[in-house]
């Protein structure tokens, strides 16, 4: 363009305000064009947003030119006018198909592309190139029908559902590990008034457990010397203000408390055999489970004697290799810990 066809142009400005071009963007539109000259095509690629912008920049300076006599409309720069692709936007649930026919389908431009290219846009289609709702639709639909054939070839199997998970077992007497002893040696806690200290036989290997026990207020000292016992034997070992006591003995008591006496075994059972109840014969749980589940205190409500003092735990009657236990005086319906 020449100088005469540039102050013609500045001379027509301020540009109206129906067109979308600011005298700037003619400015360097000018300067773009005469310096690229043909080669402009292979300078701008793909460079949809500048072609975008120089055809909008030839028609303002055409429209322009054509409203003065003293431009050359022959002389202007020109730029391929062909229509350039709008931006097309996903959704993320587009098959292929429907993206490719619809990405095709917009094209800039006032009319929204050439015929041919309207032609090609899906119809019924939504303003700028997008997708109905209607076309979401069908391109999920599509989308799942290829997943699931493609599942079908590869031979996959649909994923199980994750098991349910087992009720815990319940808890019953047989997790106590309830055993016939005999204390061997007892003598008063040099600092706590209602204490004894024992060593018990239990029939360990390992010799006599030491065991703490509350009965000074019940028993006198001579009492308490080889009496067979019923020990629990599955909790874990503590001080008992100093003293160290693993395991304990087992007693029968009054509801107040206010009374209480041994629970023992029958004559002839065997120092070290365990007491078992009728119908609860499994193993014993450890000690570190029966304190971390404080499983003696949730059986201990239904461990009780009977109305013949019998030592039963729900109804069901303790008992050894020479027969049932109970309170040594035959104390009935009482509490046993």
């Amino acid at each position: 363009m020449n100088v005469a066809n540039i102050i013609c142009l500045h001379h027509l400005t301020p540009i109206r305000p129906s067109l979308p071009t600011h005298r700037a963007d003619l400015d360097l539109y000018v300067a773009v064009v005469s310096a690229a000259g043909p080669s402009l095509a292979d300078l701008l690629g793909k460079r949809v947003n500048v072609s975008r912008w120089l055809v909008q920049c030839q028609a303002t300076a055409r429209d322009l030119a054509s409203s003065s006599s003293s431009v050359n409309l022959d002389a202007l720069p020109s730029v391929d006018p062909t229509p350039q692709p709008v931006p097309f936007f996903f959704y993320g649930e587009e098959g292929d198909e429907a993206i490719a026919t619809a990405a095709a389908s917009a094209t800039s431009g006032p009319a929204g592309g050439s015929k041919k290219q309207q032609q090609q846009a899906p119809k019924g289609g939504a303003p700028g190139g997008g997708l109905t709702d209607e076309q979401k639709k069908a391109a999920n639909e599509e989308r799942a029908k290829k997943k699931a054939e493609k599942a079908k070839k590869k031979g996959a199997k649909p994923q199980a559902q994750p098991a349910a998970k087992a009720p815990a077992a319940e808890i019953d007497i047989s997790a106590l590990d309830i055993r016939v002893g005999k204390i061997l040696k007892a003598w008063n806690h040099e600092e706590a008034e209602k204490l004894y200290c024992e060593e018990v036989d239990v029939g360990e290997e390992s010799g006599p457990r030491k065991i703490a026990s509350g009965l000074r207020p019940f028993y006198k000292l001579d009492e308490m010397q080889n009496r067979t016992v019923l020990v629990l034997c599955n909790l874990k070992a503590r001080k008992l203000v100093g003293f160290p006591s693993h395991g304990m003995v087992i007693c029968a008591s009054n509801e107040d408390h206010s009374k209480v006496e041994f629970a023992i075994p029958p004559d002839g059972a065997k120092i070290g055999e365990r007491v078992v109840f009728e119908g609860y014969e499994g193993a014993p749980e450890a000690e570190n489970k029966v304190a971390k589940k404080k499983i003696f205190e949730k059986l201990a409500p239904d461990l009780k004697t009977d109305a013949d003092g019998i030592v039963v735990w729900k109804g069901a009657k303790s008992k050894t290799s020479a027969g049932s236990c109970k309170a040594i005086n035959a104390m009935p319906n009482a509490f046993v810990a």
